[in-house]
């Protein structure tokens, strides 16, 4: 090996040391691009997890145009709201094997989809055409297996594609991920189907604990599952487990919400950051247009507890104002119980924003589970007329409808 020779070697090898120990995949174009992988811990409580699972619905080569294009127009509305945050699809998943014109399907759901895509497919005829017509929007090829790697491999390095991968145990999936990278694919997603959920799972944490714990580089990669379900519940079920254990990207049928909601909700929790308190504004919220006349109610700043206050406030169709005390992100008994919220600390609370001045009543609705705080409020500030609310959300809307 000559000097030239040498120097390249070690520029190469200083540079794949220097790469995290899992790579980060972009998969479509902004302003709507999704990254996935680059984690660096196998518990969340270490360090939290940091790119969602996404969520991608396929659309089967089997329905017709029309089909399709209403199937992917389900995809772009499955936009959901959680305690303050935007919840949807990530990803529109389209079978190209066995359409008449692979690279037509392929052109006609990307000019629909809002979200990136997912070209399926085996057959390397049918998915060059379909990546040649979309490659500008950056779609991630699925998937290679023992049987297509070299022409599937081509096709990927040579439109700078992600491209994942599959194989039937372990040692063939290292196998073919250097192969792919020795071709000159850059970007790679570790495939795993999900007809036997256990070894699917082991098989998530073994790569992951291989990349992470003894930087194995041909594991480096983030991974995805593909749900085989005939029951719709089961479906969901499956793919709210491997949402929660590793997977960078679950496939999915049902784009029906009942079906999607509870993935998401899965992933929401599953990536927030369990050191940082949940919490919103301690400030004074306007639900509807609240006049002089609206009711106040007080609650913490929790904010599964305030959304939900919140989403039942609107579900009365009573203007009113909330009062939003800083309990350092606990809820209503968890903040009681830790010395986080008191009658005091309420009084404070209102003075501080200045409720007094957008109402020219007295009274204050607190949570029903806090009716010891009644008197003292009655007692300690001008709020002289105090109403013990509902213990449970729920029961907000009758409530305010019959006391208001």
């Amino acid at each position: 090996m000559n000097g030239l020779e040498s120097l390249t070697v070690s520029q190469a090898e200083l540079s794949d040391a220097s790469t995290p120990p899992m790579k980060l995949v972009k998969i479509g174009k902004e302003p709507n691009q999704i990254e996935i992988g680059q984690e660096t811990v196998m518990f969340r409580h270490e360090e939290k997890f940091h790119r969602p699972c996404g969520i991608a619905v396929r659309v089967p080569a089997s329905l017709s145009n029309d089909e399709a294009v209403a199937k992917t127009e389900k995809i772009n509305g499955s936009v959901f709201e959680r305690v303050g945050e935007t919840l949807k699809v990530g990803f529109c998943a389209v079978e190209v094997d066995g359409c008449d014109d692979p690279g037509a399907r392929a052109k006609t759901i990307a000019d629909k989809s809002k979200v990136p895509m997912i070209l399926i497919g085996k057959n390397a005829s049918d998915m060059k055409p379909a990546c040649d017509t979309v490659k500008d929007s950056r779609p991630l090829i699925y998937k290679a297996d023992a049987s297509n790697i070299d022409g599937y491999a081509e096709i990927a390095a040579s439109m700078k594609l992600p491209l994942a991968i599959s194989a039937n145990n372990l040692e063939e999936l290292a196998d073919l991920s250097k192969k792919a990278k020795d071709k000159g694919v850059e970007d790679i997603v570790l495939a795993f189907g999900s007809e036997n959920m256990g070894e699917t799972i082991r098989n998530l944490t073994t790569t992951r604990r291989a990349a992470l714990k003894k930087n194995f580089k041909p594991f480096g990669f983030p991974s995805m599952v593909e749900i085989t379900s005939d029951n719709a519940v089961d479906e969901a079920v499956i793919a709210s487990a491997f949402a929660a254990k590793y997977a960078g990207i679950v496939i999915v049928d049902n784009v029906q919400p009942w079906g999607l909601l509870p993935q998401m909700v899965i992933v929401q929790n599953i990536y927030t950051d369990p050191q940082v308190p949940n919490a919103v504004e301690s400030k004074i919220y306007e639900v509807g247009n609240p006049d002089e006349n609206s009711p106040v109610i007080f609650t913490t700043n929790f904010s599964l507890t305030y959304f939900t206050v919140e989403a039942e406030v609107e579900r009365s169709k009573v203007p009113a104002y909330i009062c939003v005390v800083d309990t350092e992100g606990l809820g209503v008994l968890n903040a009681y119980a830790g010395d986080k919220i008191s009658a005091d600390k309420v009084v404070k609370t209102l003075n501080e924003q200045k409720v007094a001045e957008k109402v020219k009543h007295r009274k204050l609705i607190i949570p029903g589970l806090l009716p010891i705080f009644r008197a003292e409020i009655e007692d300690t500030s001008e709020w002289k007329e105090v109403i013990i609310g509902p213990e449970n959300a729920r029961e907000i809307p009758a409530f305010l409808t019959s006391s208001w």
